[in-house]
């Protein structure tokens, strides 16, 4: 075999000599990426063998690597000597050239090395072959899926949407891999979020089928139930914090923080022991577990003597492959070690390998900050009450903010509280302890302070404060009412808790997002079914055609409903995108789609809006619905362009015309609500919507448009809430007046 190095052009120039039998790349090259360099050989040899190599690990390159068609994959974790792993697949892909191929052997190295779930198929869709990572995923035996119709692993509508995206690809010279979102169905009935990509696999110019890569995307949930999980330690661990305020011995505090770990860290064995004399002495065990296992080792002996003599934290996934550590009971494989300060080292085991990680290494390191504290305040209290300056160097070195305050002026602070608020102690000791919150925050702390004084508020709370620079940071507190020289006073501990707030507040939007699109689904489908179920009543009563035409017509602005609030809910806003709309016929098809009783519509006059026609017809329908619901049996609903005169609005001189409850014209007024001639050219600065009814009062003009607020007892008040959201997404304002009838006018301007 003989092998020739070449870059860029030249190597392009070799394989024109026609005597190259493999090609063999990097991913990372001088000159672009090894899949770059794979699209200009497939050009001029599309069944040359291309082998990639990289070391990158990404699975994202494997999943390209194999909608891009490459030969061979040597992946970043490949066993054995890399060498003879590159050769081997060379050897592999040469054979392969000169005898018909099976897609899923092309790409066996390369899919077998992915965390995600592979499949082929045929052009039927039948699968023909899967990875292990999916088999496991699903729950199938192999035998199950191959030869089946991909339907087996995913829904109809998910079949349906491959499907059209496989033909946009093939109508796409640009691209030929394409992303969806999909759920995965497994053998046990459970459903499993995704996200699929989707590549096309040719043979030459001919299309022989398709690739899927799976991803799951079921993490959401797991996140959030952490968040909630670590927060609620936390706090319980932050009130441990103050009971050892009240500890009068170690070993009170010793046991106090062996209960803390199984109670509410929820540890299996665990155990605090102390450097005493050169040696490790036990001095805390868990509950129901003897010391017989137990023995004196020297202060840096095993596992727990590097972590008292490093002061670092170590987690031991499996014990039995570790010389040094030896667990107290046999059955015990996973360890965790974190230094109690310079005093003694923690333990906790387990009998699962590898039960603990770094958020567990967190949240030991938070309670053994409040215990080290609380063993150094007892082991120096006779020094503390002799000199406030060794108090202070104690809780200097704490983890988190502690300070004293009385009548709102600092007494003491920690060089913690200097580092997160960035003052000084000279300028904190001149400054009211109120200066440091956010001003949002002032009232309601100082209120918690005397609620506190009453003993009718829990020492911990949130608050935002702003730090010298000007930033806001997010903090946990933790105040109490203690004596200090004699006098009543607050010690507080804060930890920063912005990363951890801005998850949980990104999680919470995603939740509200979900919640709103929910609550618009169901608010804005009631109407076109009632009137779908409305007309096959009628058609039902007098065989009319037309009713099956309503509702026909019914039908299909759900569909158009069911799709538009899906890309809401997709893409996270309300307009995609906007086109020179004629506002009349958009009025008279939303006035159809409403059920409006005997209700009549006039339009005045028209106007030519900038709008997403399908949201501009819901704003419209909403507006219709409230009309119909508030403004009694027969309300008369006028729509005309609103100009920038329109705030000095004339005298109203003809309030007849109305069209018919149907929306068909049955004459027209002579002048629009704005007090304009119909066809008066002025600048068009927007539309209103005007009704008859009752009206709305002034102090209520705000709160209609806030989701739940409605005065009709079958009200969902999601109907001027939504109306709102669609104006502001185009970027218009919306405002409530005072109709010329006495009734409600929304006007709505182009911002």
């Amino acid at each position: 075999m003989s092998v020739t190095s070449a870059t860029g052009q030249t190597a392009l120039d070799a394989l024109a000599e026609g005597t190259v039998d493999c090609v063999i790349s990097g991913y990372a090259l001088p000159e672009g990426d090894g899949l770059a360099l794979l699209e200009r050989v497939r050009d001029r040899q599309p069944d040359l063998p291309f082998v990639l190599c990289t070391t990158s690990g990404d699975e994202r390159v494997a999943a390209d690597a194999v909608a891009a068609g490459v030969t061979g994959y040597v992946p970043a974790d490949t066993d054995g000597d890399r060498v003879d792993a590159v050769l081997a697949e060379v050897r592999r892909s040469v054979t392969d050239r000169s005898r018909p191929r099976r897609k899923f052997d092309r790409y066996r190295s390369i899919v077998q090395a992915m965390g995600d779930g592979v499949y082929t198929l045929d052009r039927s869709g039948t699968i023909t072959a899967v990875n292990d990572t999916l088999k496991n995923l699903s729950g199938y035996d192999r035998e199950e899926l191959v030869g089946e119709h991909v339907s087996v692993l995913l829904g109809e509508r998910d079949v349906a949407e491959g499907e059209r995206l496989i033909r946009d690809l093939l109508c796409d010279d640009e691209r030929d891999v394409g992303k969806l979102p999909m759920t995965l169905h497994t053998a046990d009935g459970a459903s499993i979020p995704c996200e699929t990509r989707i590549g096309l696999l040719n043979d030459g110019d001919r299309f022989r089928g398709t690739v899927g890569v799976l991803r799951s995307i079921a993490e959401h949930e797991d996140i959030k139930r952490q968040l909630r999980d670590e927060k609620q330690k936390t706090e319980e661990l932050h009130e441990i914090a103050s009971e050892m305020v009240a500890c009068q011995t170690a070993d009170e505090i010793y046991d106090l923080t062996v209960e803390a770990a199984e109670g509410i860290l929820e540890f299996d064995i665990c155990g605090v022991d102390v450097v005493e004399d050169g040696y490790i002495v036990p001095k805390a065990i868990s509950t129901g577990m003897t010391d017989d296992g137990y023995t004196e080792l020297e202060a840096d002996e095993g596992i727990a003597g590097q972590t008292i003599q490093n002061g670092e934290s170590y987690v031991i996934d499996d014990v039995r492959e570790v010389e040094d550590a030896s667990p107290a009971q046999s059955e015990y494989r996973s360890l965790v070690s974190v230094p109690l300060g310079e005093m003694g080292v923690f333990q906790a085991g387990s009998r699962e390998v590898g039960a603990f990680d770094d958020d567990d290494v967190e949240l030991i390191e938070l309670l053994l900050s409040h215990a080290v504290e609380a063993l150094r305040r007892i082991r120096s209290q006779e020094a503390l009450r002799e000199s406030e300056e060794k108090y202070r160097t104690l809780v200097e070195q704490s983890h988190d903010a502690i300070y004293i305050y009385r009548d709102g002026e600092f007494l003491f602070v920690n060089q913690r509280v200097c580092e997160l608020t960035g003052y000084s102690r000279s300028e904190l000791y001149e400054m009211q302890v109120w200066d440091v919150l956010h001003p949002d925050e002032r009232e309601r702390v100082k209120r918690i302070a005397r609620q506190r004084i009453e003993g009718t508020h829990p020492p911990h709370y949130e608050a935002r404060i702003v730090t010298k620079a000007g930033s806001v940071r997010y903090m946990e507190f933790s105040v109490r009412v203690i004596s200090y020289e004699g006098e009543m006073a607050h010690l507080g501990s804060a930890r920063d808790v912005t990363e951890r707030k801005a998850r949980k507040e990104e999680l919470e939007r995603q939740n509200e997002r979900l919640e709103e699109f929910a609550s618009v689904v169901s608010h804005d489908l009631r109407n076109p079914l009632n009137v779908a179920q409305g007309h096959l009543e009628l058609a039902r009563e007098r065989d009319e055609d037309r009713h099956f035409e309503k509702t026909a017509g019914a039908l299909a602005r759900m569909e158009d409903l069911i799709r538009d609030l899906l890309t809401l809910a997709r893409q996270g806003q309300v307009v995609s995108e906007t086109e020179p709309v004629e506002l009349e016929p958009v009025v008279r098809q939303a006035w159809a789609t409403v059920e409006t009783e005997e209700g009549s519509l006039v339009v005045e006059d028209s106007v030519e809006v900038e709008a997403d026609e399908g949201r501009l017809t819901e704003l419209l329908e909403n507006l219709f619905r409230n009309a119909v619901e508030h403004a009694g049996p027969a309300p008369t609903v006028r729509v005309g362009r609103l100009d920038d005169a329109s705030a000095e609005r004339p005298p109203r001189t003809d309030d007849a015309d109305a069209d018919s409850p149907d929306g068909s014209d049955a004459g027209s007024s002579a002048s629009g609500e704005d007090g304009a001639p119909r066809g008066t050219n002025r600048t068009e600065a927007g539309f209103y919507v005007a009704d008859d009814g009752p009206g709305i009062p002034p102090e209520q003009r705000e709160a209609v448009f806030e989701h739940g607020h409605t005065t009709a007892a079958d009200g969902s008040g999601l109907g001027l809430s939504i109306v709102k959201g669609i104006a502001e997404a185009h970027g218009w304002t919306i405002e409530v007046r005072e109709s010329d009838s006495g009734g409600a006018r929304f006007e709505i301007r182009s911002a």
